[in-house]
């Protein structure tokens, strides 16, 4: 590419750009004006959301048991036993099964009331009143419209939408969170859900280990052999020390590091944002019309 070649692209001529948006700036502030009221309605359209938290720790379970059941780990895999696993995985696993569909239809829907998921339109701090939509709910039978019910796949949805889980970046604390339009709703249901994930895991080790023991049984009626008598011996003593242990605590899976609360201030949406972002969507906007209306162009 030569000199001539390069003088004769097309330069951009800034204060040609700036004089041509000039011109149009009653335009550029009309559109800009409209977009920022849109912005405000819009925003004030919005209904609260509260978001409650809570901090959560993995419960530190006897690390003694843990090392002796794997002393019989070749013994136990063979006999289908269920060893304790670590604290970690349990925690995964007990995390993995809050945001499972069986964990929603099981534990979770049969306690709340479905309508305060599916069918909330706004709450009421004064009187702490839930509104319902209407066309979902019917506030003289107390009750959701059969025909426009929403299905459990459907709040299941919500339920995802609503649920945050995080980790931190060690692995060593949980954080739970739910959003709702009721504070002290979504406080509830972080409570809710941490009860029921720690009962449920309670009582599937608990089965576990209440099999094991009758595998045990069964096996040591069998076998006349006495060192296989030993090890069956010492498996049934650490699953009775694992019952034990499930038995003594309902803070099975998680306890709670900081309990939640019900939150004064709302989450979202953030108003102020769509006000800044609609304004400056309707400048930009505004400000490209004008460069490209047929006046412009033929300038």
């Amino acid at each position: 590419m030569n000199r001539t070649e390069i003088s004769n692209e097309p330069e951009i001529d800034l204060l040609d750009l700036i004089n041509k948006i000039w011109k149009k700036k009653y335009f550029i502030l009309s559109t800009t004006i409209i977009f920022a009221l849109f912005s405000l309605v819009y925003s004030l359209s919005l209904t609260n959301v509260y978001t409650s938290s809570a901090l959560l720790g993995s419960k530190d379970k006897s690390e003694s048991l843990t090392n002796k059941m794997l002393n019989y780990s070749s013994f136990a895999s063979v006999a289908g036993i269920n060893l304790p696993s670590s604290n970690n995985d349990q925690k995964k696993e007990a995390i993995a099964r809050i945001k499972s569909y069986d964990f929603f239809i099981e534990q979770f829907i049969p306690n709340i009331k479905f309508e305060n998921l599916v069918a909330v339109k706004s709450w009421d701090r004064t009187s702490n009143k839930i509104f319902y939509d209407k066309k979902l709910y019917d506030e003289v039978t107390d009750k959701l419209i059969s025909q426009n019910r929403p299905s459990h796949q459907e709040a299941y949805r919500v339920y995802r939408e609503s649920l945050v889980i995080t980790e931190d970046k060690l692995g060593l604390f949980t954080s739970i969170k739910i959003d709702h339009i009721s504070p002290i709703i979504a406080k509830k249901w972080v409570e809710l859900i941490v009860e029921k994930i720690n009962h449920s895991m309670r009582m599937n080790d608990k089965n576990l280990s209440l099999k094991s023991v009758d595998f045990l049984s069964t096996q040591l009626s069998k076998t006349s052999i006495s060192e296989i008598k030993l090890v069956i011996n010492n498996l049934m003593e650490e699953e009775m020390q694992k019952l034990m242990l499930i038995e003594a605590t309902d803070d099975y899976v998680f306890s709670f590091i900081e309990s939640p609360i019900a939150p004064e201030k709302k989450s979202k949406p953030s108003r102020m944002l769509i006000c800044i972002l609609g304004t400056f969507l309707g400048f930009l906007i505004a400000v490209i019309i004008a460069l490209l209306s047929k006046k412009n162009l033929k300038e």
